[in-house]
Order: structure tokens, then sequence, then C-alpha cells
């Protein structure tokens, strides 16, 4: 029984299928097409160093690739967090110390004026300098990084200190319906999935509360009264005022250390994934070559038996 198939005529005949010339061609074209892509894959691969290059190449390992890009971009912002958070702490750590300077000079300042040996005159000329020192811990109050105050709390955008500093009433140049207010409030930063950290101080916490400026202020006024008992009990003020900006630079020590942590951390689990993401996408080389010269034999193979069967032909021998 003849059936047609195409441009071909495949006979049948007790069960049997009589196979064609046209039929092997076709076949014979179709796997070396197959062989050829094979071979071109593999080349693509050793070309690129890529070897999954869309999600249907793997969906299993594409859908990690995905996960991976996620994880990587949400890494690449907390280091990102964790270099700003260094930068404020190391800045904050810097106008501790200053502040710690200006601090120690009044003390010093203090205690010489304190003694007997001083004469109203010179406590006027000390005045002076204690004055200045004042207006310079008010300047470290309005320290910049960037385009924010450091110390600006929640209003970053404005100077938290007027400058020059006051003789009498708030420090603040911030005010809240026509009152001053003191800065409040600190930036945090995420550095983990849920973890934060607040890199610095605001200006109340360094400035107010520590005591740092108001004790200056009580040495300047007691120097202007010419008065030795207060000018001794504002020396000791600001002693313990510097006490107080020591614990402030040891909380400053300790969170740079956090944040130097973080960053090991962080490198750490980049370059794991990294190495997860080159193992699940990058190519082989060794592999690949092999798997490349492996398929060459085989396409050489089958391009010759392809040539030797397709030359058959009954007329060859009639």
């Amino acid at each position: 029984m003849l059936q047609p198939l195409g441009d071909v005529t495949v006979t049948e005949s007790k069960g049997q299928m009589r196979v064609t010339n046209s039929i092997i061609t076709r076949n014979s074209q179709s796997r070396l097409q197959a062989n050829l892509q094979g071979l071109d894959r593999i080349r693509d691969d050793i070309s690129s160093g890529i070897r999954l290059r869309k999600m249907s190449d793997n969906p299993t390992s594409g859908g990690e690739l995905v996960r991976i890009g996620s994880s990587m971009r949400a890494l690449s912002q907390f280091k990102r967090n964790v270099d700003s958070g260094i930068a404020r702490a190391a800045t904050e750590e810097n106008v501790l110390d200053q502040l710690t300077n200006a601090l120690t000079r009044g003390i010093e300042l203090g205690i010489g004026q304190a003694s007997g040996t001083a004469n109203p005159q010179s406590r006027l000329i000390v005045k002076a300098e204690v004055d200045q020192l004042i207006n310079f811990a008010s300047n470290l109050g309005n320290t910049r990084i960037g385009d924010e105050y450091l110390f600006g709390g929640n209003r970053a955008g404005e100077a938290p200190f007027a400058t020059p500093a006051p003789a009498t009433g708030s420090f603040s140049r911030l005010t809240l319906a026509g009152n001053p207010v003191n800065p409040s409030g600190n930036i945090t930063l995420e550095i983990g999935d849920n973890i934060f950290v607040t890199p610095t101080h605001n200006g109340t916490e360094v400035f107010i509360d520590t005591d740092a400026l108001e004790s200056l202020r009580a040495l300047s006024t007691a120097l202007g009264n010419n008065d030795p008992t207060a000018i001794q009990a504002a020396a000791d003020r600001i002693t313990t005022a510097n006490s107080n900006v020591q614990s402030l630079i040891g909380t400053q020590g300790a969170r740079i250390n956090e944040l130097e942590t973080a960053t090991v951390n962080l490198n750490l689990m980049e370059l794991n994934l990294k190495a997860f993401r080159s193992d699940l996408r990058d190519t082989e080389i060794d592999k690949a070559m092999v798997e490349l010269v492996g398929k060459q034999t085989l396409y050489q193979a089958a391009m010759s038996a392809t040539s030797r069967i397709l030359g058959l032909s009954l007329a060859n021998y009639l």
C-alpha cells in the first residue's frame, strides 16, 4: 500500500517501512544541524565565559541567580551605609577630640585664675580667651558632613548652634513655634537585614548634655565677675564636662569598631555570593574544552558517515 508523505513515498509492506533517500537526507541534515548547534553553544560558552545566559537554559539555576542578584544589590546598599556610618562616626570622633582640647584649655585657665596670684586685669584677659573657646565649641557643633550638619539631628539641614555663642540663654539656633529648641533625633543606618546602627550623637547629647558649653560660659562669667571661688567651681565643672565627653569618645570608638566589623562581614558575604554565582553561571573552561573536542569528533564522524551513505545509489551499480 502506498501512502503519500510530502515529496517522499513510503511503502508499507507486511508491517515494514521502506526508507527512501529523501528520508535519509532529511534526517541526516537534521542531526548534523543539531550537532552543529551543540558545537556553537559550547563555542559561545567558552568565548563569553558564561554558560547560563537565559532562564530557559536552566530554570533552577536561573532562579538562584535572580535571588543572588537581589542579595548582592542589598549588600551593595549595606556597604554604602557602612561607609557613610564610618565617615560620620570618624568625623564626630575628631570633633570630640577638638572639644576635649578646648575643655582642657578651659580647665587650665580656670585653675590658673582661681589662684591668689591672679588679678582683675588678668582675669579679663583670660575671659576673652575663654569666650573664644566657647565660640570655637559652638562652631564645632555646626560641623558639616556633605550637605548636612553632623549634629543637627532631625533638622540636619539647619545649623544647630548660634555663632557667635550668646552670653546668656540657649546656645541653640533652632526654634520651634518661635521658641529655641535643642537638636534632637539621630540618623540610623541599616547595615544588614534588620540590623541598624546610630553612627553619631546629636548636638544636644554632645554639647548640652555633657555641660561642655554651659561650663565654659560659667567660667567666662566668673572671670568677668572677678570671683575666685566661682572660677574654681567653674573649672571643676569643666572637668566633669570633659569626663562626659570622654565617655562619648569611648562610645564612638565602639561604634567604629562595630562598623568596621560589619564591613569585613559584608565583604565576606559578597565574596561567597560571587563564588556561588560563578558556580551557577560561569563556564568551566577545562570541561568545556573537553566537551568541545568530543562534539567536534562526533560531528566530523557524522559528516563522514553521512557523506558515505548519501553517496550510495542503485544507479552506481547499474
